[in-house]
């Protein structure tokens, strides 16, 4: 038996990158999986790999940092598939800027993506976990909302925000049996990423990565499988950093092997 059947799981940002792996990979055991993203053709896409391997899921197109798009999200997703075991949030953008190179706009931008969704996100799918006795939300936040870098105000921010509010969603729902968790990928290859490559790639690897690879999309959906799971009955409001040692160290000094 697969650890999701008859669960049904809804992932934020599921039309590409690590969404896409994640609802993959949630489907692959079971779940069925609401696929949630604005680019409606990328859902599609996760959609269709997905039913080719078998699984089942839907589309749905939506604005996160939208009010009425998210209220809307989970009352159709109930009356598609009657239920919601595990809220998944990953969509979020990483913009650079200092507190007088940001423009206000920008600011607000990356804390309504990267903050007020979560809020949304938790506020609207809550009630019906609470209605059927429990459940899991699951927050992709980042390292830089434990550790500010250089030039990330507006990013680092909203991250910190976001980890926040799934410690307080975690204590004030545990009584209803929904746990909230947060993870906080590093450097990650993803298309995201893309345009970070070569020498500048690898030199910040080599200089602030203790492991000795690259971190992949299914090293946080494996992460995010765990944490939905009943394995993980007992974890609640923590911060699950993957990120190959990053965040536990301040620099290395040493030159990084290569991967075998």
């Amino acid at each position: 038996m697969n650890r999701f059947d008859n669960k049904v799981v809804v992932i934020a940002g599921g039309g590409s990158g690590m969404g896409r792996v994640s609802c993959q990979k949630f489907a692959a055991e079971g779940a069925a999986v609401g696929v949630v993203d604005i680019n409606e053709a990328g859902a599609a896409e996760t959609v269709r790999l997905i039913a080719e391997a078998g699984g089942k899921a839907k589309a749905y197109k939506v604005d996160i940092t939208k009010e009425d798009e998210m209220k809307k999200l989970f009352s159709d997703v109930v009356a598609d598939f009657g239920r919601i075991d595990v809220y998944f949030t990953i969509a979020g953008i990483s913009p650079v800027g200092t507190a007088t190179t940001t423009e206000f706009e920008d600011f607000k931008k990356v804390v309504e993506l990267d903050m007020y969704s979560v809020f949304l996100g938790c506020k609207y799918s809550i009630p019906y976990m609470e209605q059927q006795g429990g459940g899991v939300i699951i927050v992709l936040s980042g390292t830089y909302g434990i550790r500010p870098t250089p030039n990330k105000i507006g990013y680092s921010a909203a991250k910190a925000g976001a980890i926040s509010l799934t410690r307080s969603v975690a204590i004030d729902f545990a009584r209803s049996n929904i746990r909230c968790n947060t993870i906080c990928p590093g450097f990650v290859n993803t298309p995201l990423n893309n345009g970070f490559e070569g020498e500048a790639r690898q030199r910040f690897l080599n200089t602030y990565q203790p492991a000795p690879f690259e971190i992949q999309s299914e090293d946080i959906a494996n992460t995010a499988l765990f944490l939905a799971s009943d394995d993980s009955r007992a974890i609640t409001g923590q911060t699950i950093v993957v990120d190959g040692g990053t965040e536990a160290a301040l620099y290395l000094n040493y030159k990084r092997p290569s991967a075998k």
